[in-house]
């Protein structure tokens, strides 16, 4: 399902869990990421829309699809340092995920800016 994406790109994903038990949506995804991949970089494609962040591994052979994160649940953003690809941190209320990619900054930007959004819009539901 599409909600006007705004950005896609190859990208390296790492999880890591900050806190215990409960969570969100997103925190439940993750962990079924982890449990399936580990502590390891995963090579893939991230893709930014107005509510979602989206990776599709590029081994979906080990069988996991799309993982999805709703903006509402990100928490903070922050970028690391690097000469060519540059770390940005997206935190939800148990986990760090690490992206590597190109253009980080832009693309901390645009997942700050979007959760943003997110946040100021009221729920329906």
């Amino acid at each position: 399902m599409s909600y006007g994406v705004i950005g896609s790109k190859s990208a390296h994903l790492l999880v890591e869990t900050t806190a215990g038990a409960a969570g969100s949506e997103a925190d439940l995804a993750l962990d079924r990421l982890q449990e399936g991949y580990g502590a390891v970089w995963i090579a893939g494609r991230i893709t930014l829309t107005r509510l979602h962040l989206g990776f599709v591994p590029t081994r979906l052979g080990r069988g996991l699809a799309i993982t999805e994160l709703h903006l509402r649940d990100v928490t903070s953003v922050e970028i690391g340092g690097g000469r060519v690809s540059r770390v940005v941190g997206i935190r939800t209320a148990r986990h760090v995920v690490r992206v590597r990619t190109t253009g980080a900054q832009q693309f901390a930007q645009a997942v700050a800016q979007g959760a943003e959004d997110v946040r100021r819009t009221p729920r329906l539901v």
